[in-house]
């Protein structure tokens, strides 16, 4: 029982002693744990006297063995374990082992104001080893790497303040590694740009090893977008800068490879107000770059970068060009924009989705980003290096106003509803392209809008008006349906929940026609009908499955001179005149010569009358015109994950157009009149309602610049 006993306390002795090695600059847990290990040891020594002195300096000899190994992670600094700390460990008492093995890093702490070339932020300095160079005064550690430390030093010569890079005597015996270290140097040295730091000379013979830079104060881009996110005129800056450092490398054959936050420094004093100064920035860290000369030291076909900001060539293995540095500057142009990176996740992860997945559009992730400014980062990301931009076509882009983004001033538009926070309501152009955003926490470019959540139904109001129900939030004072104009500014709002004749329990469709507004209610099954000021006027239909009545009413649309409601329950389109009359149905046999019918998912109606429903035995659309004449019908896909019973949310644009989308769907599909398949553009989040509609544009809408990039 007390060899068990000792097992267990000694056990814990040693993993308290790891834990301090591996993190030793942890003053309080530190001290903590010496506390620990003093009771720990204590109790050993307690415990083996009571039972059988003549064992018990045998057994402390073990601990103390234990203990002096230790003594690093107590003292805070990390050594080499040498021979004859071994032989001592060998010569412990019979009976107790141990499991050696190399000390670990210290963990990276905060993020340091200052940077030390090629150091990763928040390790410690120390100050155990000095080295002495012939050409450099040493002064100080600054900084410690995995394969070497950085001194603050000064050339005996004119006394220049330097950085030096010294690699671990350890690794100075394989001619690999020291070829690798020293590349860095040899790349850096061809380069004379402001945004690139300086190498002022290298060594690596006579037993010195070095790499002599310029040294830099300030804060690495890392930091920067760990504490908060950048305005846009800061971002464009700082893109532009790097923009400009990758061409400059480029024109000397070299490929960056390993773009990303920490390997950008932002200087102090790098911004004169909102202006950045020439030399502000520095792109870093070539320590995996690769020229013409230099590229038979690296493996053709071996993953090097990181995978946030690798390029889809890169994550495939592929030999890798200038087009490789322009994407990760794409991603990382997307990073400072939005505040988050394109890819999250895990190693494997993000390499996946490197390779087949595209991020979330930057305006769908921040509000205010120009539209221009949004499709030159996606471009810089395409998947197929000869879709990308190259750096001069960049750079033009980013000195053309970038940030003033063009009016949008389309009549005709489409509308969606959309469970983001960045907007719930989104207008798209008639390709599909989200030019605007409406609603969530704040308003947009001077717009006072405030949504109080996703909304549950869309349709056209008057002219140039969008109709808006919120059918999950019956606390909503003034009514439950919105009207808002042009520039989505609420102009009226109507239908209070309640059980009352003239009062909404579930709003599920809206519609104009005429000079009245209609609202289907879910959950009363009834057409409400309010005037243009939302007065109440009448309402119509009910449970049932006779002539005008419903069994599950799904959406509500006015074309021509009637009102049309799909009736999922009953398997068929009802048509009502502007009074709420019965006029006919449509609907279709399940078979030729069979009673069942067809069940239909979706329901919109064109200007000139045509009904559109979908068949969802057929997975189609088909068309009846306002004589009831049909055409041929357009297929319908639907992608893995989306419901196959969902009801699909339709739309016809101008020219004919079919917008097709299911309910909790993110994929838009665009088809033209005769059923080809035009495009499809992702949401990248569900979509709950679309409309169609044409705004009231007699003066140009007045839209302040989303940023301005100060002068000089």
């Amino acid at each position: 029982m007390t060899d068990l006993l000792n097992g267990v306390l000694l056990l814990g002795l040693f993993a308290a002693g790891l834990r301090l090695m591996m993190f030793p600059s942890e003053r309080t847990l530190r001290w903590l744990i010496l506390a620990v290990l003093a009771g720990l040891l204590a109790l050993v020594a307690a415990v083996n006297w009571a039972v059988d002195a003549e064992q018990t300096p045998g057994r402390l000899q073990a601990a103390l063995v234990l203990l002096t190994v230790m003594l690093p992670g107590l003292l805070g600094v990390q050594v080499r374990q040498t021979d004859w700390l071994r032989h001592l460990v060998r010569g412990a008492e019979e009976g107790t082992s141990r499991r050696g093995s190399g000390l670990p890093a210290a963990r990276p702490g905060p993020s340091r104001r200052t940077w030390v070339p090629g150091v990763p932020a928040g390790l410690p300095p120390s100050e155990s080893h000095i080295p002495v160079f012939a050409d450099y005064v040493v002064e100080r550690r600054v900084g410690v790497g995995g394969m070497g430390s950085v001194y603050l030093a000064r050339r005996r010569s004119d006394g220049l303040t330097a950085a030096l890079k010294v690699p671990q005597e350890r690794y100075l015996a394989d001619e690999k590694f020291v070829k690798r270290f020293f590349r860095e140097a040899e790349i850096l040295s061809q380069f004379s740009h402001p945004n690139i730091v300086q190498v002022f000379n290298y060594r690596m013979s006579g037993g010195e090893y070095y790499i002599a830079m310029e040294y830099l104060e300030g804060i690495s881009l890392e930091a920067v977008l760990e504490e908060r996110t950048m305005t846009l005129p800061e971002a464009v800056q700082v893109f532009r800068a790097l923009a400009d450092a990758l061409r400059h490398i480029h024109l000397h054959k070299v490929v960056h490879r390993d773009l990303k936050p920490s390997n950008v420094m932002l200087l102090q004093g790098a911004w004169d107000g909102e202006q950045l100064q020439p030399g502000g920035v520095k792109l870093m860290d070539f320590g995996i770059a690769v020229g013409q000369t230099l590229s038979r030291l690296t493996m053709t076909g071996a993953r090097v970068g990181t995978p946030t900001y690798m390029a889809p060539e890169q994550a495939k293995g592929i030999r890798t060009d200038a087009r490789s540095d322009l994407y990760a500057l794409g991603l990382l142009g997307y990073e400072m924009v939005t505040g988050r990176a394109a890819f999250e996740g895990g190693y494997e992860s993000v390499v996946h989705q490197q390779v087949f997945e595209d991020p979330k559009p930057p305006n769908q992730v921040r509000r205010g980003i120009p539209s221009r400014l949004n499709d030159l980062i996606l471009s810089m990301i395409e998947k197929d290096p000869d879709r990308r931009p190259n750096l001069d076509e960049v750079i033009a882009a980013l000195d053309d106003d970038i940030l003033v983004d063009d009016a949008f001033e389309d009549a005709d538009v489409l509308a969606l509803a959309v469970d983001d926070p960045q907007g719930t309501l989104r207008l798209l152009d008639t390709g599909g392209k989200l030019r605007q955003s409406w609603g969530s926490s704040g308003a947009e470019q001077g717009q006072d809008l405030r949504l109080p959540g996703v909304p549950s139904a869309l349709g056209r109001g008057g002219p140039g008006q969008l109709l808006v129900a919120f059918g999950q939030h019956r606390w909503l004072e003034g009514g439950m349906v919105w009207v808002l104009d042009s520039r989505g500014r609420r102009i009226r709002q109507f239908g209070r929940y309640g059980l009352g004749e003239a009062e909404l329990l579930r709003p599920l469709g809206l519609a104009t026609l005429g000079d009245q507004y209609y609202v289907l209610d879910g959950e009363s099954q009834q057409v409400k009908v309010y005037g243009m000021d939302g007065s109440f006027r009448f309402r119509f239909g009910g449970r049932g499955s006779a002539e005008g009545e419903f069994r599950q009413p799904q959406a509500l649309c006015a074309g021509g001179k009637y009102l049309y409601v799909l009736d999922s329950g009953n398997h068929r389109v009802q048509r009502f005149s502007a009074q709420g009359e019965y006029v006919s149905r449509l609907a279709f046999r399940l078979e030729r010569g069979s009673d069942d019918l067809r069940p239909l998912t979706g329901l919109t109606v064109d200007e000139a009358g045509a009904v559109y429903l979908v068949d969802a035995t057929a997975g189609r659309v088909r068309r009846v015109d306002a004589e009831g004449a049909p055409s041929a019908p357009v297929a319908l896909s639907r992608e893995a994950g989306e419901a196959p019973d969902a009801l699909w949310l339709l739309g016809i644009g101008p020219r004919g157009q079919i917008y097709a989308v299911p309910r909790g769907g993110q994929l838009l599909r665009i088809y033209s009149p005769s059923g080809d398949l035009l495009g499809t553009r992702n949401m990248y989040t569900p979509v709950q309602a679309l409309s169609t509609l044409r705004r009231e544009l007699e003066s140009p809408l007045e839209l302040e610049p989303a940023a301005q990039l100060p002068a000089g």
